[in-house]
């Protein structure tokens, strides 16, 4: 039985104990009740996969009391039957041809409560958004519900069992053996050439965990494996020698383990010969040396990078700077043509920024012809307005992977390791990008909808500490205030602190009376529109500040953007960011540029219409 499996069908024994639970004998409902908290917390303890129970159903669990027993025991038994259906979903769990047994041994778990429970629980029952074989029960005898839960038992008889996986101990270890040579191949080759980012790579100096689990197509198993910081220098590499047929949704643990997460590659697994493709050939390590190039370098750094790469496009970068009277970062030609190109790494990017930077440019006479590159995606607005100014658009990843596609990454290789020597690595810059890339997992995973609010809210408030939590002095936030006539709610609230003086949150904070930074989240499975928008602005009070940020899954409609012109007009400052735009942001974060520009860039596009 693998770990997850175990404390799946643990938290169902649970289940059957709290359904089970009367009045009449509190000791047992407490105990059922402590079981449960001690599952949970070991759940998310050793991150065997997600969960996402209120604030709500923590505060029953804790309770000792039994006042209002019938209506505290159905909301737990609630969110409970709620959580064990959604874990069934694939963002959740991974499992084959048990559907039908797990979705019966729930019903039949629920069915221990009376009847009378039963009709409570289906008044105020939380319909799981992955609902398998949905049912509403209603029983006038217990007669009725022992009917019931006999064709529940047949009904579970009818889904296929579980086909026994065999894997030879030859392929375990061959397949284990394998594995342990190409990470060594990859060790080598990075102690070889860069030995001094060595921490920075994701599988050097880790400990490395592998599984065999299943995966959808039948000719292929999937290869899990993953790496961890460890504090005792352990760099070992193991193959579990255990088929996985119940385990997590990436990225997950498979196993009770403390160590933080550094890194995981998924690889296909042919049955036939257990042959994968190499995600740790010498291609994937200059993919990756890329990235941690781009993460730790400067502006400067990245000019000469982008200087190399124009190069190898056959553009013959001009000595003397042509373009520095309207200060270009290099000037090239090219086929008889001259081009500018202006390099924004770290540099600002909000939409004022470029758009003062497009009237500089269009005054100047020099007949060359405009290009900016970008070290990550700066967002559809900037892109939108340098396309109609005949600007050009270069994506610097984009230039990195021509090389790439014709398998060149040497040249990318050697040009990175001359450079080694003087560029600065930040002590966080390896657990930034992992961070971040998480986060970014979890929210394209998140499913938009009422139901998973409290997930997309768990997500948004990690996101918007990812992202601005060293603009402050002191990162003082709580999440889910309520006012004293408990009508108003709003997800969190920031203490707005801020380290800079002259930021964009100090700017807020003297214009808007903005004492606190107030967050809601929208799980909206489409745009927001006027009324969903305005209900945000009930959050703003004289004592916290006329400002507030949305984050919602697809951004605001037509309606919401005039809704949020007249609220700007009448002094109140609402923004919203979208899944798409907080991706960028978190890209942006983890190459070292303050994403702050993004705000500006909101707030100014408000400005300009007045």
């Amino acid at each position: 039985m693998t770990t997850t499996r175990k404390y799946y069908d643990s938290l169902i024994d649970a289940f059957i104990r709290i359904n089970k639970s009367n009045v009449n004998e509190p000791k047992e409902y407490f105990e059922a009740k402590s079981e449960l908290t001690h599952l949970i917390n070991r759940i998310l303890k050793f991150d065997l996969f997600p969960l996402t129970f209120t604030n709500d159903f923590y505060d029953l669990l804790e309770s000792e009391s039994i006042k209002d027993f019938d209506n505290q025991k159905i909301k737990i038994v609630n969110e409970l039957h709620f959580e064990l259906i959604e874990c069934l979903w694939t963002t959740r769990l991974r499992f084959g041809g048990e559907l039908i047994q797990y979705i019966s041994k729930i019903k039949i778990a629920l069915l221990n409560l009376d009847i009378k429970e039963i009709e409570l629980f289906e008044k105020i029952k939380t319909e799981p958004i992955h609902s398998y074989f949905p049912e509403n029960f209603s029983f006038k005898s217990n007669k009725e519900k022992t009917q019931k839960i006999k064709e529940i038992r047949a009904f579970s008889k009818t889904g296929p069992k579980k086909k026994k996986v065999i894997i030879r101990k030859k392929d375990y270890t061959n397949l284990e053996n394998k594995l342990v040579a190409d990470i060594s191949n990859y060790r080598g080759y990075i102690m070889e050439h860069y030995p001094s980012l060595s921490e920075n790579f994701s599988f050097c100096n880790k400990k490395v965990l592998a599984y065999i689990t299943e995966a959808m197509p039948s000719d292929i198993f999937e290869f899990r494996i993953h790496s961890y910081f460890t504090t005792n220098g352990d760099n070992s590499v193991k193959l579990h020698h255990q088929f996985y047929d119940f385990y997590p949704s990436y990225f997950h643990n498979l196993e009770e383990i403390t160590d933080k997460f550094a890194g995981a590659h998924i690889a296909s697994l042919k049955k036939e010969d257990f042959s994968f493709r190499n995600p740790f050939s010498i291609s994937n390590i200059h993919r990756e040396l890329t990235e941690i190039f781009i993460q730790n370098s400067s502006g400067y750094e990245i000019e000469e990078f982008c200087s190399f790469l124009l190069k190898c496009k056959g553009y013959k970068i001009n000595e003397v700077n042509l373009s520095n009277d309207i200060g270009y970062d290099i000037s090239a030609t090219k086929e008889k043509k001259s081009f500018a190109f202006e390099i924004f790494h770290h540099k600002s990017r909000s939409v004022a920024k470029i758009k003062s930077r497009i009237a500089r440019i269009n005054k100047t006479s020099l007949e060359m012809i405009p290009a900016f590159i970008f070290t990550s995606f700066p967002g559809d607005e900037i892109y939108k307005i340098l396309k109609n100014e005949n600007i050009k658009t270069i994506i610097l990843q984009d230039l990195i992977r021509e090389h790439f596609e014709v398998e060149n990454s040497q040249i990318i290789h050697w040009y990175i390791k001359s450079k080694i020597p003087s560029l600065r690595i930040k002590s966080n810059s390896f657990e930034l990008k992992f961070q971040g890339e998480n986060l970014i997992s979890r929210l394209k995973k998140c499913i938009p909808g009422e139901k998973n609010w409290s997930e997309y809210e768990s997500i948004g408030i990690d996101i918007f500490s990812f992202l601005f939590k060293d603009n402050f002095k002191k990162y003082l936030s709580e999440e889910q205030i309520e006012n004293n006539l408990k009508n108003h709610r709003r997800d969190l609230m920031v203490n707005n602190n801020p380290s800079d003086l002259t930021s964009f949150w100090s700017d807020i904070k003297r214009n808007y009376n903005c004492s606190a930074i107030i967050i809601d989240f929208k799980n909206y499975s489409s745009k927001l529109n006027s009324t969903n928008f305005f209900s945000v602005s009930k959050y703003t009070k004289k004592n916290v500040g006329d400002f507030a940020i949305v984050f919602s899954r697809k951004g605001i409609d037509k309606t919401a953007k005039i809704e949020q012109s007249e609220l700007f007009k009448n002094g109140k400052l609402l923004l919203e960011f979208s899944d798409s735009e907080l991706i960028e942001m978190i890209g942006e974060k983890i190459i070292g540029k303050d994403p702050i520009d993004r705000l500006e860039s909101k707030k100014f596009e408000l400005v300009k219409k007045y």
